[in-house]
This record gives structure tokens, C-alpha cells and sequence, in this order.
């Protein structure tokens, strides 16, 4: 469910979920109107995909840590949400939704938290984690590939897939994606 089209789909598509005891099913499709904050979209690139249940029918779950959240409201932020649950675990959260703990009222970065410089250890590690889930970054495969995981995370890249097979590489520090790494690209 890395791939960013297939955990949005998740959200269109019925979902069939059975009572563990009646054995009686549904189907299921996301419940919240767009006015809500957490919608498809925004749940979706805060890392989450639609997997309800009978008792859960607004669950979600997150790809990479498979944290499981449910009982949302109308004002109920995934991203925040997703950072206070899971900032000490999760890759995804610490890069993608901690992004707000980052910038100032200006709407600039002003990392407040040394922790989360972009050169600093703990992100290049988060950032890296995104590429190395699941084995799924293609050119880590191809030995002396320019585009290996561990350049990509240094030059500040995480592994943002829109479709399977995809190998895009997103900066979420100025929202650059790049797709179609050649042998000899060097992110650096």
C-alpha cells in the first residue's frame, strides 16, 4: 500500500467487511462527507488507506507503521494526528507529518526542533526507511545504480510511489518529484 493511487483507491472502492459473529457482511465505502478534514486526499498523503471493519467503519490504516485509526470527526486532522500517535515510530510520520512542527507563521522552515534539520541524522534515517520498506526501491537492486536509496535520503528524497513500478522520489522540503532514475543520475 505504499503506492500512493492504490491507498486513494482504497477509499472509492466498496469494501466487503463481515460481523465475526452473524457471519453477515457489507459493504463498505469511506462514510465521512468532504467537509471533513480527514478526507481520501488527506488521508492518504498522511500515509493512511480505508480498511474498515464492522465495529470501525471509518477505520484507516497506515502503510508503513500499520497504525489503525478510527472514530474520526469532523475536525480531526490525519496529519496531526498521525505525528502525536506515531512521531517515535513510523518514517512516514516523521517525515511527511511532522512537516507542520517545522515552519513558522510565516509559512517558512524554521526547524525549532534540531532534531528534524533536514542534514540531521534522525531524518536522513526516516527518510531512508521510506526507500528501504518492503525491499520496493527498484534501483537498490541495480548494483552501482547512482540512484541508491541511501544517496536519495542524503539529498533530502523520500520515496513517494504515484503507480507500481513508480520511482519517484519527492522532496518535501521544496516539493520537487522526480521520476525515470538513469544508471548514472546522481540525486546529490
Amino acid at each position: 500500500m505504499e503506492v500512493f493511487t492504490t491507498r486513494l483507491e482504497s477509499f472509492t472502492k466498496p469494501r466487503r467487511v463481515k460481523h465475526s459473529t452473524t457471519k453477515r457482511t457489507l459493504s463498505l465505502k469511506w462514510p465521512h462527507p468532504s467537509h471533513f478534514v480527514a478526507t481520501p486526499d488527506t488521508l492518504t498523503e498522511a500515509g493512511f488507506f480505508f480498511n474498515p471493519s464492522w465495529d470501525a467503519r471509518d477505520n484507516v490504516e497506515c502503510y508503513f507503521c500499520g497504525k489503525s485509526l478510527d472514530g474520526w470527526d469532523e475536525q480531526d486532522d490525519p496529519f496531526a494526528i498521525h505525528w502525536d500517535k506515531c512521531k517515535d515510530r513510523c518514517a512516514w510520520a516523521v517525515v511527511r507529518c511532522g512537516i507542520p512542527e517545522d515552519i513558522d507563521r510565516k509559512g517558512n522552515f524554521a526547524f525549532k526542533d534540531p532534531t528534524r534539520e533536514p542534514d540531521g541524522n534522525a531524518m536522513k534515517k526516516a527518510r531512508l526507511a521510506t526507500f528501504k520498506a518492503n525491499d520496493s526501491w527498484p534501483h537498490d537492486r541495480v548494483k552501482g545504480h547512482g540512484a541508491h536509496s541511501n544517496k536519495m535520503a542524503k539529498a533530502g528524497f523520500v520515496f513517494t510511489p504515484q503507480t507500481p513500478g513508480d520511482d519517484t522520489g519527492t522532496c518535501l522540503y521544496c516539493g520537487v518529484s522526480l521520476s525515470g532514475w538513469d544508471d548514472d543520475d546522481d540525486p546529490l
